[in-house]
């Protein structure tokens, strides 16, 4: 089965490159920032290379000053320009993956991943003997003392192994194809600005600052209300009775990729619900309103429609499973504080070893506008296109 599906943007999207810029990549003015184009710059009439080099080793270099001295226009010295609402002065801005062109897309790999965990999730939730298993290998794995570097550990490797399959030959999204979207214009990004907030000694939910150091990042990200287009295929072949005794496919696995548009509604609406409360609880301004309305517009989808959370900033409940097991009604009380220390999740920073025995995760990315919070990151809404 292969479907094209449309994919919107609900709220802004970042899928990093891997690369940030600074000061001396780009130039802000009148609202947008300018990616300057340096071969363009040398060629310049004005440009004295040597003179430049040294300008631009200095810790004060900026475009600005330059371009104003030279009477240079950044219209012409920049190979594109895109919306920023306030200037990242020094802060380092991270770039938004494209294509050719500078157009901005939508790996397959970050829809996929978003699906992975969504069709795991729910798979945990409907399997009992799965879920008891797995409660047992996380509770064993807490009391266990740590080797090396427990971050670089990989406990979710066993769950996802009972889940899907043993190795990636028997991987039950080895069926699930999805391809990279379709680029869009580079009109689409802009530049925003993304606060880590979190729980202070007061237990109110604030902008992270630290020894002075603010936690905010600026961010090249595909604006709401954008659309792009995807395949999706279902390899019904690895499915006839043959192929699936020799994968060890099981009716379950197959029935949740059949069903998997109401499956990602359903875990969407959890993840959105807890995103919800958790505002919503510590009294924090715009943010549960902001999901109120994603909760209502998930409960009047179309068939076959559904959102899914993807891309940088997300989070923590957005990309593990861990809460189906440490908030089930019968797993051990300590369950996730042992977790926590086991693999050093919410560690202090100044003192190793100590633990916040405040609610995890207490931290979350958000998107501000000037001093105030305007949205979460990265939900779409994907539907199916007709006659595809």
């Amino acid at each position: 089965m292969k479907q094209k599906y449309k994919l919107e943007t609900i709220t802004p999207i970042h899928i990093g490159s891997g690369e940030t810029m600074n000061q001396i990549d780009g130039y802000y003015a009148n609202g947008r920032w300018y990616r300057i184009d340096l071969d363009k710059v040398l060629e310049h009439p004005a440009t004295n290379i040597n003179a430049l080099t040294s300008e631009m080793s200095q810790r004060d270099f900026r475009w600005s000053d330059y371009f104003s001295r030279h009477n240079m226009d950044t219209a012409d010295l920049s190979t594109y320009n895109i919306l920023c609402a306030q200037s990242p002065e020094t802060v380092d801005i991270r770039e938004a993956i494209k294509s050719v062109g500078n157009r901005p897309y939508i790996p397959g790999s970050s829809i996929k991943g978003a699906l992975r965990t969504a069709l795991l999730s729910h798979l945990i939730d409907e399997d009992d003997t799965l879920f008891q298993n797995n409660l047992e290998h996380l509770v064993n794995l807490s009391k266990q003392r740590a080797r090396g570097n427990p971050r670089k550990e990989t406990p979710a490797n066993k769950i996802e192994q009972d889940a899907f399959g043993k190795d990636p030959n028997h991987d039950l999204l080895r069926a699930l194809q999805v391809s990279d979207t379709e680029p869009i214009d580079n009109n689409a990004l802009e530049i925003g600005m993304a606060w880590t907030i979190t729980l202070d000694r007061s237990n109110k939910l604030v902008q992270k600052i630290d020894n002075g150091q603010e936690y905010k990042n600026f961010v090249q990200q595909i604006q709401p209300k954008q659309t792009l287009t995807f395949t999706l295929k279902i390899d019904e072949l690895l499915f006839r009775e043959r192929e699936k005794i020799r994968l060890d496919f099981n009716d379950q696995q197959q029935k949740i990729l059949i069903d998997m548009a109401e499956v990602c509604r359903s875990e969407a609406n959890a993840l959105m619900e807890s995103e919800q409360d958790f505002f919503d609880y510590y009294k924090f301004p715009n943010i549960p309103g902001v999901y109120d309305e994603l909760i209502d517009q998930n409960t009047t989808l179309p068939e076959g429609a559904f959102f899914l959370q993807i891309g940088w900033g997300t989070g923590y409940r957005a990309n593990t499973v861990t809460s189906s097991f440490t908030e089930f009604e019968e797993a051990p009380e300590e369950l996730l504080l042992n977790l926590q220390k086991r693999f050093r999740l919410g560690e202090s920073r100044g003192k190793r070893g100590q633990y916040d025995s405040r609610e995890f995760p207490k931290t979350r990315r958000i998107l501000y506008r000037g001093h105030n919070p305007i949205a979460p990151l990265g939900w779409v809404k994907i539907s199916p296109l007709e006659d595809s």
